[in-house]
């Protein structure tokens, strides 16, 4: 049965305390020598505050991971973020900052009116960076989904005291937690602005204009969201070397209850609102001149966290996105679930599926209506325009195996024409995530690693220097042992997906589960 690991709990308790340095890990096989890079984790780390509790995995304060890699040995740090959201939990010994499942306190610092405010305007959005990093630059930032990005050092993983404001200088209530750094170095992120009702902003930060880039970001576009009061909740876009990729699922986010989310004692994620009858719509910018094209392309309702690559073939964009039917895998993750399961102490976890899109950019009023638009001959997913003008797509499932926290070879192919994707799958319908998964796109054929017991996080694709083949690399991901209660480092050959070598945390060291990283010289 689906879920029955006595010790799958275990995965989301807090970490007691942090390590003072670097700890060398045990090397079980071997580790290439041209590794010599830092792979950074970002995840939960922290679920209690003295008797306040954190209600949802996306909660937890932000704690940080490096595996730095020198000589063929592999060597372990962590520490928290020094968010404020985890300056003010210790200070306070409470959940301050209101978090996408719990709800925090009126800041004890704030002045009366200030405090009364917050019960009417959500002033307490925390900056708990716990879900992935994005580079400016040479800069690394910790990133979640609101408007404080946190620039940290990689050394001793330490955290910069200021941080960016996105609602102060851009009017962004929320960002995207995938920043996409671009072949020339400027790094573009897409939010969501209330200011005068809902839209979308993509804006582009260029290194070295100011040490703070949220202080000379530019907007390259507005969307409007098709409800002033309902924009769309979403998690990354997509990029092509000219174009920007948008989806405005089915999932909204209600401004009205955020608002009142106080007053109501309301988490944000009750506040999201899915509606299965409506169409999904993404929308086309042209990187060059932020034109929003005027094609309206729409398909099925659905909930996506995670583009796996998008790129530009033939008069197509190619649109590659991690899929469920709808967003009720976000229940499955309150942490009471995840430890206890339901009444029956069981768990079930909806399956991903892995569903490509196609765009036909040459859309005009000479195009014939009713007929498939994709002319692409590997593809079986269709693209008709309507008699409104719209052009719904019809995706086809281009993955054997559901994967979800996928990656690829983003150095080389981030945007463009690509073969090979992998992520982390289920082995069994209704199982979390326990094994880790290559995809060939082209057959849609898979390999997968899998050990009992063990549940590995999202994997990073390494190419190896001189490399010509696409998968000619290494894949890194954290794997924890429940059963054992251990931790270790896999690095698996990309190409034939067979083990080539692991590198073990020491047993009495805690490691939490994580959700994304960034591989660093």
């Amino acid at each position: 049965m689906p879920g029955k690991d006595p010790n799958f709990g275990a995965l989301f308790t807090s970490v007691q305390k942090e390590l003072e340095g670097p700890v060398e890990t045990n090397i079980k096989g071997e580790v290439p020598e041209w590794l010599t890079g830092s792979l950074l984790r970002n995840g939960p780390g922290k679920f209690e505050v003295g008797e306040d509790k954190y209600k949802h995995w996306f909660d937890g304060l932000a704690l940080m991971h490096k595996f730095s890699f020198r000589g063929g040995r592999v060597y372990y740090q962590n520490r928290f973020l020094r968010s404020d959201a985890y300056k003010k939990a210790c200070k306070y010994n409470k959940i301050i900052l209101c978090e996408f499942g719990t709800l925090g306190i009126p800041d004890p610092c704030r002045n009366i009116f200030e405090r009364f405010a917050t019960r009417f305007v959500p002033l307490n959005i925390t900056d708990n960076n716990l879900i992935n990093f994005f580079r400016v630059g040479d800069d690394v930032y910790t990133s979640t989904e609101t408007f404080n990005p946190r620039r940290i050092n990689v050394e001793d993983l330490s955290s910069d005291p200021k941080k960016m404001n996105l609602l102060y200088t851009m009017g962004l209530a929320t960002a995207s937690a995938h920043a996409q750094k671009d072949r020339d170095g400027v790094t573009y992120n897409i939010g969501t602005t209330y200011i005068g009702g809902s839209a979308y902003k993509i804006i582009k930060f260029t290194p070295g204009k100011t040490d703070d880039p949220s202080k000379s970001a530019e907007t390259v576009c507005t969307i409007p969201a098709r409800s002033l009061t309902r924009p769309s909740y979403y998690h990354s876009f997509g990029m092509t070397d000219n174009y920007f990729v948008f989806l405005e699922q089915t999932l909204y986010c209600n401004v009205s209850k955020l608002a009142m989310s106080a007053i109501f004692k309301l988490p944000v994620r009750q506040c999201l609102e899915f509606e299965p009858e409506d169409e999904s719509i993404f929308h086309v910018i042209e990187k060059k001149t932020g034109q929003v094209t005027s094609v309206s392309y729409r398909t099925v309702a659905l909930f996506g966290m995670h583009v796996v690559n998008s790129y530009e073939e033939d008069g197509h964009i190619v649109f590659d996105l991690c899929c469920f039917e709808d967003d009720s895998v976000l229940d499955k993750f309150y942490l009471q679930y995840l430890r206890d399961g339901d009444e029956n102490g069981e768990r079930v976890f909806p399956k991903p599926e892995l569903r490509r899109f196609v765009l036909p950019l040459n859309v005009d009023s000479s195009t014939p209506k009713g007929v498939n638009l994709v002319t692409l001959p590997y593809s079986e997913a269709t693209a008709m325009l309507r008699q409104d003008g719209s052009v719904f797509l019809d995706y086809e499932v281009v993955s054997e195996v559901g994967i979800d926290m996928p990656r690829i070879n983003s150095e080389r192919f981030s945007g463009r024409k690509y073969r090979y994707a992998y992520g982390c799958a289920n082995m069994v319908a209704g199982e979390f995530m326990n094994q880790i998964t290559k995809v060939d796109l082209k057959t849609t054929k898979c390999k997968s690693w899998h050990e009992d017991s063990c549940y590995p996080s999202e994997p990073i694709f390494i190419e190896r220097p001189g490399a010509v083949d696409e998968d000619d690399g290494v894949v890194l991901t954290t794997v924890i042992n429940t059963e054992k209660m251990q931790s270790f480092l896999l690095l698996l050959d990309a190409s034939s997906f067979e083990e080539i070598g692991r590198a073990e945390i020491p047993e009495d060291i805690q490691y939490p589960m994580t959700f994304h990283g960034e591989y660093v010289e």
